[in-house]
């Protein structure tokens, strides 16, 4: 399944724009209970002044999403069902895979 995807996250590498540079991506939180306890796997802290010009990869809206999330409502055999997904940060600004969120996440 392909989702549209948002991302608020500007310290990853693959984020052009709001968009994504990956063809799919994969979100980790197989216990969570709320969106902070998930994070995109698929972070990659943006080199220190690094553009948004520097991805290899032309950015989409589009995204293929795995999701360990367990707990969550748009799960369906660890793969995202919702329509639309934002990931964002649960910190300032994030710099490690830890600092990220699917801000999507809604428990079952």
């Amino acid at each position: 399944m392909t989702n549209r995807l948002e991302c608020s996250v500007t310290s990853c590498r693959h984020n052009n724009s709001n968009l994504c540079d990956l063809p799919s991506i994969r979100v980790d939180g197989p216990g969570a209970r709320e969106s902070s306890q998930t994070c995109c796997e698929s972070f990659e802290a943006r080199c220190q002044g690094a553009s948004n010009a520097v991805s290899s990869t032309a950015a989409s809206p589009e995204c293929s999403i795995e999701c360990k999330a367990q707990n969550c409502t748009y799960n369906d055999n660890c793969k995202c069902d919702a329509p639309c997904v934002c990931v964002g940060c649960c910190c300032s600004d994030a710099s490690t895979i830890s600092g990220t969120e699917c801000c999507t996440f809604q428990e079952k």
